[in-house]
């Protein structure tokens, strides 16, 4: 130890302490059961394409990082963080809802509430909070709605830990928030931007990544219960250029992913797995742009990959929808959602409901959430040509 200060023994001594695993949570084995593909409806009508925004009264002057979910009964679930900037101690991660009615033409959102700030995580955790970030709501096979989200205790995003709570009623009350502990030692630097997807198992996985050194993908593997959260991680890739993975299922062992590239060739990457994700092809280039920015995806009931993502050679200033009949190659951009000369529409966040319409939700102009909703019909219409975006 003589080549160490007191102050690097004590550090590495305190990386270690924050790190150890709390005895409530326990690591599972990994069980190679496979990816559970969901069949939702297909819509036969005609194409329907509809929008409407998530608004703070008053305003927050930084709105990121959607997410979306769905309920039993229908009710959509959207989750994001608000306050004056990114990384700042006030920013909190908000939720709003929007219940089914035939009678509407567009969804009509909930007021947003607060669900998450740093002074609930270190009450829930006795743990010292400096800021919280990204954040992912979803739900389980029983219907239990959960948010796995991201907090710092010091510095960046590299130093981010990743923490998961719980609902039983649609997100009115909470769980405690438990801290995921995925290394015994530093556990430092796991952040989660992406939809989750279910294993036949029951068991959930949620595309993460690492960005303290390296940046680079890994899937974080639930077994949620009501009283404890059990995980493990695995690592997609190495490296130090890709990160937000997105994970889309095309058969019970197949799937793609598409990896946002912090590399100078700006291009999106995808990777494939055949084993149920528990190993990856290298990352290797698609034919669509990517300037450093996060994308999402689905499988349509026809095999295709819808893929939403910034079109932009540089910057963010339009958010198209592309399709790919194998997810692979031969993309086709077919619309923009939006579109505005210097300004920002990004993190989109993809789903398919129960009864098989699709939602997207993204930052817009980084001042609010914007949900747009459309069936496959509409999809398909795209081909034959383009919907105007909407600025």
């Amino acid at each position: 130890m003589a080549g160490l200060s007191r102050r690097t023994v004590l550090a590495v001594g305190g990386a270690a302490v924050w790190g150890w695993p709390p005895a409530r949570q326990r690591h599972l084995p990994r069980i190679a059961s496979g990816f559970e593909l969901s069949e939702p409806p297909l819509d036969s009508g005609p194409g329907r394409f509809t929008a409407s925004f998530i608004d703070h009264h008053p305003p927050q002057d930084y709105v990121h990082c959607p997410s979306l979910c769905d309920q039993i009964d229908g009710t959509l679930v959207c989750s994001w963080y608000a306050g004056p900037r990114e990384g700042h101690p006030d920013v909190a991660i908000w939720m709003a809802d929007s219940p089914v009615s035939d009678r509407e033409s567009t969804r009509q959102w909930s007021a947003p509430r607060p669900i998450v700030t740093r002074h609930s995580v270190m009450d829930d955790l006795d743990r010292f909070v400096q800021k919280v970030g990204n954040g992912v709501v979803f739900t389980d096979g029983t219907g239990r709605m959960w948010l796995v989200f991201v907090t710092i205790a010091v510095g960046g995003w590299s130093g981010s830990s990743l923490n998961a709570m719980s609902s039983i009623d649609g997100g009115r009350s909470w769980t405690k928030c438990v801290r995921l502990t995925l290394s015994p030692l530093f556990n430092v630097s796991e952040l989660v931007r992406a939809a989750p997807v279910r294993l036949a198992s029951g068991e959930i996985g949620i595309p993460i990544y690492h960005e303290c050194i390296g940046k680079f993908p890994e899937m974080l593997w639930l077994r949620p219960t009501a009283d404890r959260i059990m995980a493990v991680k695995s690592r997609m890739a190495s490296g130090r250029a890709f990160l937000q993975p997105v994970v889309v299922p095309t058969g019970k062992h197949d799937a793609v992913a598409y990896l946002r590239n912090y590399s100078g060739s700006r291009c999106l990457m995808v990777q494939r797995t055949q084993d149920g994700g528990r190993t990856w092809t290298t990352p290797e280039p698609t034919s669509l742009p990517n300037d450093d920015s996060s994308v999402a995806a689905v499988r349509l009931s026809s095999g295709q990959i819808l893929l939403a993502f910034n079109s932009s050679p540089h910057g963010r200033e339009t958010l198209s929808l592309a399709v790919s009949p194998d997810g692979i190659g031969h993309w086709q951009t077919i619309t923009n959602l939006d579109h505005y000369p210097g300004a920002t529409f990004d993190y989109p966040f993809m789903m398919r409901d129960r009864c098989g319409a699709i939602h997207v939700v993204y930052s817009w102009k980084k001042k609010r959430v914007r949900h747009v909703t459309f069936n496959e019909a509409w999809v398909t219409e795209q081909f034959v040509g383009p919907v105007g975006a909407v600025r």
